[in-house]
């Protein structure tokens, strides 16, 4: 890795002019590093040459008109939380802009539902908002840390706790201050045109928001982001849910679940009991994996759901009752490396009446199936464990050190027929090169589309289990593609892969407003855009033929 600062001495001192201060500006070799690498298998081929703390947009704007005239990349930062390789610096070395002090809330407006925050603002920052200031209202988490961007997860058609009612969260994002590649400060939305009184939408503009959302950093620096703010349900209540037959879940019912209109999410984990411990106790794993396995085996399936019913009836929480019968049903615990599925529903309802209807509907409905379908109440002392999860922001995911540090996904969105498929064939793909799947699963607006996600945990020191995450990772994106899906948030090389299996035209079209915008092609060079002229041509005699 090439270590050696390649910009001139002249321009950090014309950085820490700009910034006011030498202690926002730091070309220290141990802090470089820590901004040239990620969790992921991924190597950056040099380091960032200089890191930066803009407070504001007017140092953002001098930073990049800087930038500009010399022809020095420019990095976009806020936590490294996106992993994926999206914040490496390449071969040229360049200026990582960190906007960890860009952390405000501009504006909140009650009346018209909506928020104006900086890039740096965080989950953790939004949840303190909403415990503190405007608890009337909800947005979607994602399952991430605290420090991760509300903004930049909702330029990267993040997903969260909302997606099956509103899809990816670009959906809530109402307009844009963005910084070009040219120092020009540039207002997209409606705020545009009432001077930035009102941020309530995009429409009916032209929608320009485009030329930025899923851009990876590649035509603009957003300095401010305004997004929808939802009405918080009076009534909340969530439910795990334990299908009998994963593919048949994915294949079939939980499309009809979603057409019921009563979930205000549904997600699914579908991950061997290894991964659980430390996120888990360890009796609710032993526990939930023994109910899985049981169902999932045809055994004892009408005893235990009648069993079910008869102790929810019994005093005291099912769980205690369930903890010791379930010896008797189930001797031995599924293997450790064998996938079981947890799905989490959540309804909402703004009155008791409305909130009864809609959780008899979903009774309803699962006495058709053969699944259990779990309060957090029923979980009795383990409820706290449970209830610990679903507080979003995650406060420690346990895949996030499973062995080695290292952490590394392929997410997608694919088409809601083909979801029940990709699950089988990336499962058999991971096992293949002796991983194990760890995979996040749920429908977006309204079952229009679907994520499929596999996160891979690995030991980030040995070169052969690299080796062996390159290939599965491949495999997964090779599976992605196959059945009408598209990878999000994509690493260079899957942007690659992505780019060669589609159509150029929409390659080169994207390029010429990557072009168009930055000329001298300085914002976070080497993502997205990925193919270089040899291979657009034979891409090009490819179609023709």
């Amino acid at each position: 890795m090439q270590t050696k600062i390649l910009i001139r001495a002249e321009i950090i001192e014309k950085l820490k002019e700009i910034l006011q201060g030498e202690q926002y500006v730091s070309s220290d070799i141990e802090v470089r590093s820590n901004y040239s690498r990620d969790m992921t298998e991924q190597v950056a081929p040099a380091l960032t040459d200089v890191v930066v703390l803009p407070e504001n947009r007017e140092q953002v704007q001098q930073i990049v008109l800087l930038a500009n005239k010399e022809r020095i990349p420019i990095i976009p930062y806020v936590a490294g939380a996106n992993i994926g390789g999206l914040t490496l610096p390449t071969e040229r070395g360049g200026i990582t802009i960190d906007f960890k002090r860009m952390r405000r809330v501009i504006k909140i407006d009650r009346e018209n539902k909506y928020i104006v925050v900086e890039p740096g603002f965080t989950f953790g920052d939004l949840r303190r908002l909403f415990d503190t200031e405007i608890p009337e209202f909800r947005y979607s988490f994602p399952f991430s840390p605290p420090y991760t961007s509300v903004g930049i997860n909702a330029l990267l058609h993040g997903l969260g706790s909302l997606s099956v009612l509103y899809g990816s969260a670009d959906n809530f994002i109402n307009g844009l201050e963005v910084v070009l590649p040219t120092g020009e400060i540039a207002q997209v939305g409606n705020h545009a045109i009432n001077r930035g009184e009102y941020w309530y939408g995009r429409s009916p503009l032209p929608d320009l928001c485009g030329l930025f959302i899923g851009m990876q950093g590649t035509t603009g620096i957003a300095t401010k982001i305004s997004l929808q703010l939802m009405d918080n349900p009076e009534i909340l209540t969530h439910f795990a849910i334990l299908p009998k037959d994963p593919l048949d879940f994915f294949g079939n019912w939980v499309h009809d679940l979603d057409k019921l209109h009563i979930c205000d999410e549904i997600g699914c984990g579908y991950f061997p009991p290894k991964v659980a411990h430390g996120l888990l106790p360890h009796d609710m794993i032993e526990l939930m994996a023994k109910l899985m396995f049981m169902l999932s085996k045809g055994r004892n399936t009408k005893i235990m759901k009648k069993l079910w019913a008869f102790i929810k009836k019994l005093p005291g929480k099912p769980f205690w009752y369930v903890k010791k019968f379930s010896p008797i049903l189930a001797r031995k615990l599924p293997p450790e490396d064998e996938p079981f599925l947890i799905v989490g529903a959540t309804i909402g309802a703004n009155n008791k009446k409305l909130f009864k209807v809609k959780v008899k509907t979903l009774k309803k409905f699962m006495k058709k199936k053969e699944a259990l379908m779990i309060r957090p109440d029923d979980f009795g002392e383990l409820k706290p464990a449970m209830m610990s999860i679903l507080d979003l922001p995650a406060q420690l995911p346990a895949f996030f050190d499973l062995k080695g540090g290292g952490l590394t996904w392929v997410g997608s969105y694919v088409p809601p027929s083909r979801v029940a498929e990709g699950v089988e064939r990336c499962k058999e793909i991971i096992m293949q090169h002796g991983l194990f799947p760890i995979g996040v699963l749920r429908p977006m607006k309204a079952d229009h589309y679907f994520v499929l996600r596999f996160i891979i945990s690995f030991n980030s020191i040995d070169k052969e289990e690299i080796e062996r995450v390159k290939k599965t990772l491949r495999g997964i994106c090779e599976v992605v593609l196959d059945i009408g899906g598209v990878p999000y948030k994509m690493a260079p090389w899957a942007a690659k892969l992505t780019w060669e299996k589609g159509d150029i035209s929409f390659y080169k079209l994207l390029k010429r407003v990557k072009d168009m915008m930055d000329p001298n092609n300085i914002m976070n060079p080497g993502k997205l855009f990925v193919l270089n002229k040899d291979e657009i041509k034979r891409k090009e005699a490819e179609e023709m033929q």
